[in-house]
């Protein structure tokens, strides 16, 4: 770390995915390199906002609790995406607002109550490793690793001028529920599917079985059937994209996905949804509702709006 820098936190405990994240790392998808970043977009541009930090400042990545950090400085933070059960020395922290904290308090995340992931911004912006222009962990690509019990996380020196208890408008935190719609722009591939299972396909309820920052397997009691086979030449494929492999059980690709793919696609989630896609976990449920390209910026707006 540079003299610009500080230590700001110390990990106690981390039992489950803990990462530094910003907006990735646009550009190197043509190297086999995905953008990554955060998950949610929304809830790490939003906490950053609160803070008045610049909307692409690295903050931490929280998936499903199990984290416990104490401040080695004091600072200002905001806390937003999940409500993972969020306390200061004990006591529960508002979300989606800026809160001060002083030297020796200890942050812990224990469980998830609403969605998967949550985000630690910091006035100023945490500082860490940058490959390829970006702070963003990508594991399974060798950029990074998850924070672990006795990492120093550090802070830059450049503090903005955060106002505490500065909160979100309650209309613009988003609804984290255990059963989500995502809606869909069709693949020019679906067709390779038959024509009763691309229709069964909006119509059924699917369960996230598993996943991680890569993906997420679905899965409904009745697969969905392909044409001839499920493979096909390799295409790109993005944040959203939902293959079908030969069982038949949609896998839905994330952040940290790989940039092309052989199985067939039946359609990609609109970027609008994105963070519904962050906020699944194991058991969550979803329908799949299709959308027409034409109508997408159009849905969009209103996200970027926010």
């Amino acid at each position: 770390m540079t003299n610009q820098t500080r230590p700001l936190l110390q990990v106690d405990s981390a039992q489950l995915p803990l990462t530094v994240q910003d907006l990735g790392r646009p550009g190197y998808q043509h190297l086999g390199i995905p953008v990554s970043g955060a998950m949610d977009r929304y809830a790490l541009i939003t906490g950053n906002q609160l803070l008045n930090n610049d909307p692409g400042y690295a903050a931490l990545e929280i998936t499903l609790g199990g984290v416990s950090l104490t401040f080695i400085a004091k600072s200002v933070i905001c806390v937003t995406g999940a409500d993972l059960n969020a306390t200061l020395d004990g006591k529960r922290i508002p979300l989606w607002q800026t809160v001060k904290v002083e030297c020796g308090q200890t942050l812990s995340f224990e469980r998830p109550l609403k969605g998967a992931r949550a985000y630690l911004c910091v006035s100023g912006g945490i500082v860490s490793q940058s490959w390829l222009g970006s702070q963003s962990v990508f594991e399974k690509g060798q950029l990074g690793r998850k924070l672990k019990t006795g990492d120093q996380v550090y802070a830059t020196d450049k503090v903005t001028e955060a106002v505490v208890e500065q909160q979100l408008s309650p209309d613009l935190i988003p609804e984290y529920t255990a059963h989500m719609t995502l809606r869909v722009i069709l693949s020019p591939y679906a067709e390779r599917l038959l024509k009763e299972s691309l229709e069964h396909f909006f119509q059924a309820t699917y369960t996230f079985q598993k996943g991680d920052r890569m993906g997420c397997q679905l899965h409904h009691d009745q697969p969905l059937i392909h044409q001839t086979s499920d493979n096909m030449v390799s295409d790109v494929v993005s944040y959203g994209t939902i293959q079908v492999p030969a069982s038949g059980q949609p896998m839905m690709l994330l952040a940290d996905r790989q940039t092309t793919g052989g199985y067939t696609t039946i359609g990609t989630v609109i970027t609008a949804d994105h963070w519904k896609c962050a906020q699944l976990r194991p058991g969550s449920t979803i329908r799949f509702q299709s959308v027409s390209i034409h109508d997408v910026d159009q849905l969009l707006q209103p996200w970027k709006e926010k």
